[in-house]
């Protein structure tokens, strides 16, 4: 299994193909959003880090950590929580690095839902 196979829970996204009361297509919106959603939130984070404004990082990286648990994004929502904290903590240290790592990680969620997505 690659990486971006084990970057999503599958049992997350049946769980939420069931809250869509079985709709696939549905269910494509939501990752369509998730995925939309989620580079705004890497961009606003990469910013506020970049500035080195804990306070701007508290609410992209938390908006991130839910959508991505959410998804089944467990990795990515782990990082994203652990942004979060440090940031509600007023300090984000090696704060480039650890946005890009989180970047990498939505890089193979990305690759993952859209193999969902197509697949019939």
């Amino acid at each position: 299994m690659t990486h971006a196979q084990q970057a999503v829970d599958p049992e997350a996204l049946d769980r939420l193909l069931e809250m869509t009361g079985g709709d696939p297509d549905f269910l494509a919106e939501l990752i369509d959003t998730f995925l939309e959603d989620a580079v705004a939130q890497l961009e606003a984070l990469r910013t506020a880090v970049s500035a080195g404004d804990a306070e701007a990082a508290i609410r992209p990286a938390h908006s991130l950590k839910s959508n991505s648990a959410s998804m089944g994004a467990d990795r990515l929502a782990d990082l994203s929580r652990a942004l979060e904290a440090d940031a509600r903590g007023g300090r984000i240290d090696d704060g480039p690095a650890r946005v890009d790592d989180a970047a990498a990680e939505f890089e193979a969620v990305r690759t993952a839902l859209l193999a969902i997505r197509k697949a019939p």
